[in-house]
């Protein structure tokens, strides 16, 4: 990863994101000089950190090798992290043989005619684990539109039961996630947070098909390995919704074809949309546009398990990269009251002038205040769960 000049002082981001000019931005002036070509760098006028202070109970994770080391915490302007080494993650794919335009619009009932033909297959018994946001319009779709899809919602499993009182019907509300079996599931969707993939991960994979909403859970490398085992043992596959991951057949190819040198994602929100742990969980931001975390998505995961899944998918998506070369940049904006903003920057190998291939997108996801999941995301983990039904069960790990 390119290193940029150092910035002194702290500062505002204020301005950076397109949303944020005009009346939100600056004066003409500087608007125009703002809208310059961005750089890995675009971020450098938020605060930057300082030391994770141990005094106060803020333990820091084991230290990466040097090639490696993250920012966390408050990070102060002045560096960025080398790129990581090329450490190859899970072998994972596309979804070959999805029916393109296999997907209805958001609010219609009628199944085009791939769907159709999914539907004639025969029923598809699924199961949700998780019922936040995410797992209550899961539920909600399955049960309205289901049926005439060739869906059969079998089960939905919560931490908390109390909480699918009144809304999930007590026939289909699993007790007990460890006896799912016993309600035949062709696919269990799990929407629910990184702990369920490392603890009954392996043992779904014994009785369905694996839709994973929480692909953070990967970046720990025994967890990666007990689903490729559990996968091939069982003939059963492991999904990876890609979620608000936008471009990411395009980052697959390219990294395929051994063109991908660098790829970044940055993620900002605001600080009520964060489930952060450890000293992250521990970090103040000393003002309205703040760093929390720069450096490999890896490192980034343990402590940000809900809001690090985008850059985790941008890991399964370049396993030439992969958790250690991919690099994730987590941003506090108090700005950001209805919205998440990810920006994903790529590069690739140089040309005939010797200018390399560069790809920025700039994604707006709109959010209602402190949701971890934006209504974008929603409707694309529905479409990930549809492609999920066309495909075949094969072993290994699969971005849908």
């Amino acid at each position: 990863m390119t290193t940029w000049p150092a910035r002194e002082g702290a500062g505002d981001c204020r301005g950076n994101f397109p949303h944020q000019q005009g009346e939100r931005g600056c004066a003409a002036g500087e608007r125009g000089a703002r809208r310059a070509p961005r750089t890995p760098s675009h971020h450098a006028h938020c605060a930057g950190p300082g030391k994770v202070d141990r005094a106060q109970g803020r333990v820091l994770p084991p230290p990466l090798p040097q090639a490696h080391a993250p920012t966390l915490g408050l990070r102060g302007r002045g560096k960025t992290e080398p790129r990581g080494s090329r450490v190859r993650c899970p072998k994972s794919s596309g979804c070959p043989g999805l029916v393109q335009g296999a997907v209805s619009s958001p609010g219609s009932r009628a199944p085009d005619t791939a769907l159709r033909a999914m539907a004639d297959r025969g029923p598809w018994r699924v199961g949700v684990v998780g019922y936040g946001r995410l797992g209550q319009s899961l539920v909600s779709r399955l049960l309205a539109q289901g049926p005439e899809l060739g869906l059969e919602l079998v089960f939905v499993w919560n931490r908390d039961p109390g909480r699918m009182a009144g809304s999930v019907p007590p026939s289909l509300q699993l007790q007990n996630l460890a006896a799912l079996g016993e309600r035949r599931p062709d696919l269990v969707v799990e929407v629910a947070h990184p702990k369920i993939i490392h603890e009954s991960g392996a043992q779904i994979l014994r009785h369905a098909n694996l839709l994973v909403g929480s692909p953070s859970a990967l970046s720990d490398q025994t967890t990666e390995r007990q689903l490729l085992e559990a996968s091939q043992h069982w003939d059963h596959a492991v999904f990876v919704a890609r979620g608000a991951l936008w471009g990411t057949e395009d980052i697959r190819r390219l990294d395929a074809a051994g063109g991908l040198r660098s790829l970044r994602v940055t993620m900002a929100t605001h600080p009520d949309g964060f489930r952060l742990e450890g000293p992250l969980a521990a970090a103040h931001s000393p003002g309205p546009c703040t760093v929390l975390y720069e450096g490999p998505v890896r490192g980034l995961c343990p402590f940000a398990p809900r809001n690090s899944n985008t850059m985790a998918a941008a890991a399964l998506a370049a396993p030439s990269l992969g958790f250690d070369g991919v690099i994730g940049v987590l941003v506090a904006d108090t700005s950001l009251t209805d919205m998440h903003v990810v920006d994903v920057e790529l590069s690739g190998p140089r040309g005939p002038t010797g200018r390399s291939f560069a790809v920025h997108t700039h994604r707006e996801n709109p959010a209602e205040p402190g949701a971890v999941t934006g209504s974008a995301t929603v409707t694309a983990f529905w479409r990930s769960l549809l492609a999920c039904c066309q495909l075949p069960s094969r072993p290994g790990i699969h971005l849908c």
